[in-house]
């Protein structure tokens, strides 16, 4: 499995679904990229972000670094499900299961966060639990810096679900529900 790519119009609909669909994050003004080592950015201006004290609030950091991860997850999903048939693609849910954020310092610029795909090893094995199991999962890092020195350090549980499947306990998966990644849902 190749790392993910997305074109300037793939990028601009996930921008706007998860504008859309996640409306708390329409006031983080986010804009993603990716660059041709299957790293997705996404950057936002640090004036609606910042807290009382001119440094990025650390609420839009740890949303950022979320969202940026889930478009990541979006996107493997979508590339691992790329022979599948439509309809299943559609059926795919994304959504976090748990995440542990690290501040080490404040960020007083622009935001950047930076999410590297996993490795081919991990999108294989992920390939073959979602193929076999109708669920997968992939543990997704983001780093956000400030003068090219860490500030946040962001690892990320994604879960990727066939609708109508369960979790392992047996609880419906819609507990972890963050967003579907059907675009015909926009």
């Amino acid at each position: 499995m190749s790392s993910p790519s997305l074109k300037d119009a793939a990028l601009d609909e996930l921008e706007r679904l998860i504008t859309e669909k996640m409306p708390i994050t329409e006031h983080l003004e986010f804009e993603l990229a990716a660059d041709e080592q299957g790293r997705l950015r996404a950057s936002a201006p640090l004036q609606p972000n910042a807290n009382h004290m001119g440094s990025a609030f650390g609420g839009s950091l740890s949303m950022l670094a979320t969202v940026t991860g889930w478009a990541m997850m979006h996107q493997i999903v979508q590339e691992a499900m790329h022979d599948a048939m439509e309809d299943m693609r559609h059926r795919v849910e994304v959504m976090i299961q748990e995440s542990d954020i690290e501040y080490l310092r404040p960020v007083y610029e622009n935001i950047s966060v930076v999410c590297e795909p996993p490795d081919e090893d991990a999108q294989e094995r992920f390939q073959k639990m979602l193929d076999r199991w109708g669920r997968a999962r992939l543990e997704l890092e983001c780093k956000i810096n400030e003068a090219g020195e860490r500030a946040v350090t962001f690892i990320g549980q994604y879960v990727a679900l066939a609708r109508g499947e369960e979790g392992g306990d047996g609880a419906a998966a819609g507990s972890f529900h963050m967003e579907s990644c059907d675009p015909s849902d926009a």
